[in-house]
């Protein structure tokens, strides 16, 4: 058969009229019909699957590391966090939403917009006195409203780049109908402007007087020292409410990490954190005890570096804790994570759950997706390029937090920021730093960060708390273990995170602590000994000499440059780490004369 003349006469005879032909013709590529106008058409088909099929490669992390520079990977995985972290807090948005609108059965979107009342910015005396119901105190506290979200109402045609705080307030309780779940009712729901709003809930709170002490839980351990710390607390009867992973800390850390259309000073990011924080705790002022404490669990180390800055700057003289594991252990838990749950953790309602649940950020997205990158770190594009996708997620989630905890101790004396630094290898009983031949100090570990928490550390806790406390360490300590024996790393996996971690130069690895980690004892202190005066053979850690009134020296060098530190610099004043293998027992000033 002559192939040109065929397909020649054949393209005279196309029409218009015959598209549909032609275009199933370059379908199936029949040999013995093709013309000119039917290869054409092939060869598009062809290079747009090519493409699809480009696109779909370039999406696997595996391909991506192959074809992509270190730098343009990067690039690309944060995109992908930053569409993470948006589509979580989105669809936990939506739960929400379904939650206060009466469950899954009564929820209609089509009709949400028309239930909010809407207060304008300019309602000043309308916005008053919806906050003279909230602190109304004849009224229960069930009655608080609750946070559903920090949002725009792109419905609303008049303004929608404003952002709004929807809030809800619970319905009188109702009796279960025949022993079973009570039916749930819808919410009322209020729509006020976010920042008209919480100024002046932050001038009505200021002048509230309150007996109730705030403690902020920041995390660097993949949400395992949250889940322990809050799970303690609620089972051992400790006299302190929790609010853990709040939604609305989410969005706010997404909101102020992105940027707004407009400017939103410091000063009013400030006031809308104060505003909501004593919210929250106002809502649950009837679960305090005897401790007088509202434990707040930031949610997940993706929110410390946006958030826990600013926090600290509002509530300076409340209660902090900074929990953290290593990188490695952090990883493995990450991994179960998205195991357990997927990538975005998008499940179902029930009518069981409760707010707390609903409210509750996911921890599978807060903890291996990082919403502050880090940018001063020259080598970490070419170190995390080294590393597989679903690791290098987490190892800078894991990085950003603990960069930010370095940073502001390094501005310590005039931040103020002295928190309880809390290892979880101790908890674990994967730590033997400075315990020589006294054993296990989990136990030891365990109280103190109670006593902190609970602000009792000059009286004993109740025996039977800290008998119920080590039963329920133990208890989690065996969960975890069970959940991360699939995800355990690899040898060459740990060696790349490690050198990639590394690359920050101001975190060390293996027995290195951060600075002022708190060591398990009686007499426990929030400021690391700087001075060490015990003699060759005491342990290290017994007979220093704690300074508490001393701020220290900056942790970072002065000249703003990266230097290893643990080393001798002529610029610090002391280690940002402590060693745990070797180390002076004795200071060598007092042997100079």
């Amino acid at each position: 058969m002559d192939y040109y003349s065929n397909s020649s006469s054949s393209c005279a005879d196309v029409s218009p009229s015959d598209g549909a032909a032609a275009a199933a013709s370059a379908a199936t590529c029949d040999p013995d019909g093709l013309s000119i106008y039917d290869l054409f058409a092939c060869a598009a088909a062809a290079v747009s699957s090519l493409g699809i099929a480009a696109i779909l490669l370039m999406q696997m992390d595996g391909v991506s590391r192959r074809l992509l520079s270190p730098s343009r990977l990067l690039a690309k995985r944060r995109r992908e966090y930053r569409y993470a972290l948006s589509q979580g807090t989105e669809y936990n948005s939506l739960m929400m939403r379904q939650y206060v609108g009466g469950g899954e059965g009564a929820y209609d979107p089509r009709s949400e917009s028309r239930s909010w009342e809407s207060y304008a910015a300019n309602d000043a005396s309308g916005m008053e006195l919806l906050i003279s119901e909230i602190l109304d105190d004849a009224t229960a506290a069930a009655a608080a409203p609750v946070i559903v979200a920090l949002e725009q109402d792109l419905t609303d045609d008049d303004d929608p780049d404003t952002y709004h705080l929807f809030l809800a307030f619970p319905p009188p309780s109702t009796p279960p109908i025949g022993g079973g779940l009570a039916k749930r009712r819808p919410y009322r729901r209020v729509r006020v402007p976010l920042l008209a709003f919480c100024e002046l809930l932050a001038s009505a709170f200021e002048g509230h007087l309150t007996s109730t002490t705030l403690c902020f839980v920041a995390d660097a351990s993949s949400g395992l020292g949250i889940e322990i710390l809050t799970t303690l607390v609620k089972r051992c009867d400790l006299g302190v409410a929790t609010i853990i992973n709040p939604a609305w800390m989410t969005s706010l850390s997404l909101l102020m990490s992105k940027g707004v259309r407009g400017t939103v000073s410091a000063k009013q990011y400030e006031r809308v954190v104060f505003a909501l924080c004593r919210l929250d705790a106002w809502r649950v002022r009837d679960s305090v005890g005897t401790s007088r404490t509202v434990l707040f669990a930031l949610p997940g180390q993706s929110c410390v570096p946006v958030l826990l800055p600013l926090i600290q700057r509002v509530f300076v003289h409340d209660r902090h804790v900074f929990v953290y594991d290593g990188c490695c252990h952090s990883v493995e838990l990450g991994i179960a994570l998205r195991a357990r749950y997927g990538f975005t953790h998008r499940r179902r309602a029930t009518d069981g759950e409760i707010w707390e649940e609903v409210s509750a950020s996911p921890n599978v997205v807060t903890a291996n997706y990082s919403m502050a990158p880090l940018r001063h770190i020259r080598e970490l594009p070419e170190t995390l390029a080294r590393i597989d996708g679903i690791h290098a997620s987490t190892v800078e989630a894991w990085m950003a937090s603990v960069d930010t905890f370095l940073d502001m101790k390094s501005k310590e004396k005039t931040n103020f920021y002295a928190p309880f630094v809390c290892q979880m290898g101790f908890l674990m009983k994967r730590s033997t730093f400075g315990n020589g031949s006294r054993g296990d100090l989990s136990e030891l570990a365990l109280k103190n960060v109670l006593q902190y928490i609970t602000g009792s550390k000059s009286r004993p806790l109740p025996s039977d708390v800290v008998s119920a406390a080590i039963s329920c360490l133990e208890e989690m300590r065996c969960k975890f273990l069970d959940e991360v024996k699939a995800s355990t790393l690899s040898n060459d996996e740990r060696t790349l995170i490690e050198k990639c971690v590394f690359a920050h130069k101001a975190i060390l690895l293996g027995d290195k602590t951060l600075l002022d980690t708190v060591q398990p004892k009686e007499d426990w202190s929030l400021k690391a000994a700087k001075k060490l005066k015990s003699c060759l053979c005491c342990i290290p850690g017994e007979g220093d000499e704690d300074d508490e009134g001393d701020d220290g020296e900056s942790s970072k060098p002065k000249d703003g440059t990266d230097s290893l530190v643990g080393l001798p610099t002529s610029n610090m004043g002391r280690s940002k780490y402590v060693d745990g293998k070797s180390g002076f027992a004795f200071d060598p000033t007092l042997f100079s004369k």
